[in-house]
């Protein structure tokens, strides 16, 4: 006799499909809510620039196979809540809730492209690692690079650190930004044309147009930064001049958004293939969709009011390094995120503590700037055989700083992003920051000898 399958929906009858949907959006609408209160506790930035990639994320979506949902988002917003429960990471946490969202729309609405996907990687602090971790040493190549090709133009010119020196006048980049804050602007511009170009195609790229689109949009940046960098030099435009936005944005504009446009509409016209062409495989907000969609937001308000909460005690946890070369009698103040300042007559230390190779550190080129100073020259050096950047910080009405940093764990001192975090990975002890400031370069030098071994 044959005998009816029974399957999961028909236990789960008694719950309208209508219902199943309502839950989805007010799902949601719980997911945007715990977004607002990580913006407004000051875990994630409120920025403009963060807005304004969030609502881009948002005009960039378009639904590829209306109907035809998906359980990736939820692989990868599980992968992320583990993630982030080993290692307690921004970028995870804010990625599982943005997948966890990516998830209900799919199965509300249907597959939906790449180009927000992009956004929240972009928004995350993955993004942002990066350029900490390769910036710095990029933009003082760049400053090299610029002195090389003014002299092949017949000038005199010749690089040291930042400061550029152009027929016996000294030029400084700035050595906190150089142009780079615009990158973010520039990749959000291209991601969105990608969903806007498949909007009124209804093509997507190939995979490999794909990768090629995110490598044009870094080497236009870079083709933009370095000239940027030659033309304030070339034609003496000081950091605090209006023309020195304005070249910014008029080279922004000339040298990435205008290429970008006519890149990803030639890749569309070459290199794309109809989008969105299977049927639907439900109509309908399923009950295990559902069920599912339920647990990934209640991972997520796990993560926002654990971390919320646990934000402090995760800074405390990175433990400050007790710095070779400190007197005993010199006292220790402890501030803010675990940080340790020690500040004899003389000199001024501080030891900011690094929770892991997954974080940012508290670099002097951004702190400095909240007392007021700006940089000025800024250079490498070595000490006693190993090496730290060193810089002159400047405010108005007060006498010239002179100031040094670099990595340090007990064991190994490096200026290297790279190999600290490499080194972290592999289980070495923690790694901090160390920030020596003293009135003259003197002084520096003196207690640079003693920190440096």
């Amino acid at each position: 006799m044959y005998q009816k399958r029974i399957r999961w929906n028909d236990y789960t009858s008694w719950l309208p499909a209508t219902f199943r949907q309502r839950i989805g959006w007010l799902l949601l609408l719980c997911l945007a809510l715990m977004l607002a209160s990580w913006m407004l506790d000051g875990y994630l930035p409120s920025d403009p620039t963060f807005v304004a990639g969030l609502v881009v994320l948002a005009l960039s979506m378009v639904v590829r196979s209306p109907g035809v949902g998906s359980w990736r988002f939820a692989v990868w917003a599980m992968l992320c809540f583990v993630a982030g429960l080993v290692i307690p990471a921004r970028s995870f946490h804010f990625l599982t809730l943005l997948f966890a969202a990516g998830f209900i729309v799919e199965n509300l609405k249907g597959k939906i492209n790449e180009a927000p996907v992009l956004i929240a990687v972009l928004l995350s602090a993955v993004f942002k690692t990066m350029s900490i971790v390769l910036g710095f040493a990029i933009r003082l190549q760049m400053s090299a690079n610029a002195a090389a090709a003014l002299v092949l133009l017949d000038f005199d010119a010749q690089a040291s650190g930042n400061m550029i020196r152009l027929n016996g006048q000294d030029f400084a980049v700035d050595p906190a930004c150089m142009g780079l804050q615009m990158v973010d602007i520039s990749f959000l511009y291209g991601f969105f044309l990608l969903g806007l170009m498949e909007r009124r195609s209804g093509k997507r790229l190939h995979w490999w147009a794909l990768a090629a689109t995110i490598v044009g949009l870094g080497g236009l940046n870079l083709i933009f930064n370095q000239l940027r960098i030659i033309f304030l030099v070339l034609f003496k435009i000081p950091a605090d001049s209006p023309m020195h936005d304005l070249v910014g944005l008029a080279g922004l504009a000339l040298y990435v958004l205008a290429p970008a446009w006519f890149g990803i509409r030639w890749l569309f016209q070459h290199a794309s293939f109809p989008a969105g062409d299977r049927q639907p495989i439900w109509k309908q907000f399923p009950v295990q969709i559902t069920a599912s969609a339920l647990v990934l937001v209640a991972c997520t308000a796990w993560l926002v009011l654990y971390e919320t909460s646990g934000k402090t005690q995760h800074n405390k946890g990175a433990q400050a390094l007790m710095p070779h070369g400190i007197p005993a009698y010199c006292p220790a103040e402890i501030l803010e995120d675990g940080v340790i300042k020690y500040a004899p007559d003389q000199w001024l230390v501080y030891v900011k503590p690094i929770r892991g190779f997954y974080s940012t550190e508290h670099t002097p080129l951004i702190c400095w700037q909240g007392s007021g100073y700006t940089f000025g020259r800024v250079w490498e050096q070595e000490v006693n055989g190993k090496r730290c950047y060193a810089g002159t910080l400047k405010k108005e009405g007060n006498p010239l700083l002179y100031t040094a940093w670099w990595f340090d764990n007990g064991r190994t001192q490096t200026i290297s992003q790279v190999y600290w975090r490499w080194l972290d990975m592999g289980g070495a002890p923690d790694f901090s920051l160390i920030n020596v400031t003293a009135s003259d370069s003197t002084t520096l030098r003196r207690q640079l000898e003693a920190m440096l071994y």
